[in-house]
């Protein structure tokens, strides 16, 4: 189900066979599904997420992604590979994160983009700046929700699910699935089908 020019690319980073967390997470998600990926750092997961979310917003240029990081090391990192899966396809991506200027980022935020990807303080402030807007984001990913938790970033993540419209889809990736992570899923992703190992 994934676009040929998306294929392209995918072949192009010499990946050739799916992980198991890639082989479980992108179908489900290319389904529309909510997902819960339980996977650890180094399993592929980047891709898992990017991997459909490029595809939808290929099939919709209205569509906007947000993705939710706890560090600027890890949001620089999935910058990365977006860039390398999203080559030649005319889709452009922000990155917001705190230890970086800001203003950088609220001219980028001015422009055309289809990807969001920053830490949770950061996009808040640019938020609540009325800097970055939420209208269009169809699809929301929370990478390293447990490092989340333990850096104290859930409430802001919260706060930016509540701000999020509602017809939305999320893909959730953690190591471990704490009792607020899964109080956050009960109340953020009623809709989710699978949990994804």
């Amino acid at each position: 189900k994934v676009d040929e020019r998306v294929r392209q690319n995918i072949a192009k980073k010499g990946f050739i066979i799916p992980s198991p967390i890639q082989d479980q997470a992108i179908p489900n998600a290319l389904d529309g599904r909510d997902i819960i990926g339980l996977a650890n750092t180094g399993t592929g997961k980047t891709a898992a997420f990017l991997i459909p979310t490029i595809n939808k917003i290929l099939a919709d240029k209205k569509h906007k992604a947000i993705i939710i990081t706890p560090t600027r090391e890890l949001a620089i990192q999935i910058q990365r590979e977006c860039i390398e899966l999203t080559k030649g396809l005319a889709m452009f991506n922000v990155t917001c994160v705190g230890g970086a200027p800001i203003r950088p980022q609220i001219s980028a935020l001015a422009q055309k983009h289809n990807i969001i990807i920053g830490t949770p303080g950061r996009l808040k402030d640019l938020f609540e700046q009325r800097k970055l807007s939420l209208e269009n984001v169809s699809t929301v990913i929370l990478d390293e929700a447990d490092r989340m938790l333990d850096m104290g970033f859930i409430d802001d993540v919260r706060y930016f699910l509540k701000h999020i419209p509602q017809e939305r889809q999320m893909l959730l990736f953690s190591a471990t699935l704490a009792p607020a992570i899964e109080k956050l899923i009960h109340d953020f992703a009623v809709k989710i089908l699978d949990n994804v190992k």
